[in-house]
């Protein structure tokens, strides 16, 4: 969208007045190692040169993203004609992507190729910002190729400065490509301090290193601690005696509020229609749900010895770690902490289920309880 209304993404500018553009999370200054990242891509803006950000699920690619179009630098350069766009449904076709992108830039919401080239031929200097593009470029996802050269085109124009940010590498020619890293050591800690009230101490710091030093992970801890005002023996016993089905049925003493609840099961939601992922069939949970159970990870060249009755975990672990669910390290594939409590909830929440079942097969009959156990595990695989 055009300058600021999230509310009303797409719609097309009917007036002088301006929507304004998503306003970055209120975080502390060393919330990134992003200030040599910021500073390199302003760089790059300056010059009207379209870049790519790239990096893991949690990471802070939006951040940085809206940071560059919020940046004084930046209103110097494109003054109101900034604007956003999030890609946030992979099912879109590209008639879909079409006719939001003419909103989002400020025109009548077309269709019509033709009509949004002849206005950023003759528009004057512009930066879009489209975030998450691996979610409409998924290489199985029908006609995404159309969308992926709807891109590549606006990018070619010298006067449109296109950002976009994605999970997998993107393989768009034009783009100059920059990762945004993980925290350093440092950093995490930093950024961890800042979000909250606690005082430094050794046992905190190793506590954040069993998150990896994972940005999102790092901040909802922080918020959590902060929200409801724990010291830090508390937050040792609350993490000590972490318990899933409680953090996710809403305990008070959960890491994990309903909002961060809903903001997972979004994001893995969103992931797992990824024709792509959708491919793996079971063999995508399956992979999760085992992996989420070693708090270590598993060394990548066991995977298939470690798991035998997953068949094809190693393709499946590959493409996992492309999106993001999954992550190598240090020789280990490992699950980000906050996705470890999401699919550890889904294993003891079918264990419960199962448990219903066969409570209820004195009542039901074992033909009744069989048939109500298998719509469960589907709607799990959905």
């Amino acid at each position: 969208m055009s300058l600021d209304r999230a509310s009303q993404e797409g719609e097309p500018a009917s007036s002088p007045s301006f929507p304004t553009l998503p306003t970055p999370p209120q975080v502390p200054a060393n919330r990134l190692s992003g200030e040599e990242t910021i500073n390199s891509i302003l760089d790059l803006t300056d010059q009207v040169a379209s870049t790519a950000l790239f990096g893991s699920i949690g990471v802070g690619k939006s951040f940085v993203a809206l940071a560059i179009i919020h940046h004084k630098r930046t209103k110097v350069k494109f003054g109101r004609n900034r604007h956003f766009m999030r890609c946030d449904n992979p099912q879109n076709s590209p008639e879909a992507f079409l006719e939001r992108l003419s909103g989002v830039i400020g025109i009548i919401r077309t269709t019509d190729i033709g009509q949004i080239r002849s206005y950023l031929e003759s528009s004057p200097p512009l930066i879009l910002l489209l975030d998450g593009v691996d979610l409409i470029l998924d290489p199985l996802a029908p006609e995404a190729e159309d969308t992926f050269t709807t891109i590549e085109e606006s990018s070619r124009y010298k006067h449109v400065c296109l950002l976009i940010t994605s999970r997998t590498y993107p393989e768009i020619s034009g783009f100059h490509r920059v990762e945004v890293p993980n925290f350093s050591e440092s950093d995490a800690r930093n950024a961890f301090y800042g979000l909250c009230n606690l005082g430094r101490s050794p046992v905190v710091d190793n506590l954040i290193a069993r998150l990896d030093f994972h940005p999102l992970s790092i901040e909802l801890l922080a918020a959590a601690v902060r929200d409801n005002g724990w010291d830090e023996l508390t937050l040792l016993k609350v993490w000590d005696e972490l318990t899933f089905p409680k953090v996710w049925e809403g305990d008070k003493n959960g890491v994990l509020n309903a909002q961060y609840q809903r903001s997972l099961k979004d994001v893995v939601g969103r992931s797992f229609r990824l024709p792509t992922i959708r491919k793996l069939g079971t063999t995508a949970r399956e992979a999760l749900e085992a992996i989420a159970t070693l708090p270590c990870g598993v060394e990548e060249c066991r995977l298939e010895s470690t798991f035998p009755s997953i068949t094809g975990v190693e393709v499946a672990v590959d493409v996992l770690c492309k999106f993001s669910l999954l992550h190598r390290r240090d020789g280990f594939v490992k699950i980000i902490s906050l996705f470890r409590f999401y699919f550890l909830a889904t294993v003891q929440e079918r264990r419960r289920r199962i448990k219903s079942v066969h409570w209820d097969t004195a009542n039901c009959g074992a033909a009744e309880a069989s048939r109500s156990f298998s719509l469960h595990l589907v709607s799990l695989a959905g």
